[in-house]
């Protein structure tokens, strides 16, 4: 089978948001609501101590460096591809096949800050209708500044999910990018793709 392998860099072209809980608010509520255990890897890799509510980035294994994992980029691509898809003679059913042909690695990609960049935190009203009227609470989330760069590998196995068609779903991440608050302009990039010998 003819798998191509590429090497994709991600570079920041606006600050990217944390998007996971912390590890006390997976535990007790995503977890044990739903009665399954956290992935040890995945609990580990989540920070503890942080305020009630501020969504994160994870932590590279043995590190409290801020990572991203594998389904994250696979995630924006399977995104992009429902967005695209039938589009500018682009496959139908874009999605289902970005979803089998398309391979990310490793598990786990540490988010390289720019020199001098240091993790921040971003704080902004969230509005929502419920059964007593409009109320508004608070979001806080990790923030990584502006030129923060990601590398994985990208193996493209044969079929309509071509470099070229991988190229435009790239292409997509610098109108809407990745992780948290995506749709107020966060998390979006430009990226370099090259085909691994």
């Amino acid at each position: 089978m003819d798998i191509k392998a590429f090497t994709l860099e991600i570079v920041f072209l606006t600050e990217l948001l944390g998007s996971q809980t912390t590890r006390e608010i997976a535990k007790e509520h995503i977890a044990a609501k739903n009665g399954i255990e956290l992935a040890e890897d995945e609990e580990l890799s989540l920070p503890e101590e942080l305020e009630r509510g501020t969504t994160v980035f994870y932590r590279y294994p043995g590190t409290e460096l801020p990572a991203m994992r594998d389904y994250q980029i696979k995630g924006f691509l399977k995104n992009a591809a429902k967005e695209l898809n039938g589009l500018s003679g682009l496959p139908k059913n874009l999605r289902s096949k970005v979803n089998g042909k398309v391979f990310v690695t490793p598990r786990w990609m540490r988010l390289e800050l720019p020199e001098g960049g240091e993790m921040d935190y971003l704080e902004r009203p969230l509005l929502a209708q419920t059964a007593q009227g409009q109320r508004v609470a608070i979001a806080r989330s990790e923030m990584l500044p502006i030129g923060t760069k990601i590398r994985c590998s990208l193996e493209l196995f044969p079929g309509d999910v071509t470099e070229n068609v991988l190229r435009e779903l790239l292409d997509y991440g610098f109108y809407y990018g990745l992780l948290q608050w995506r749709n107020a302009g966060y998390g979006k990039f430009r990226y370099t793709l090259t085909q691994e010998a």
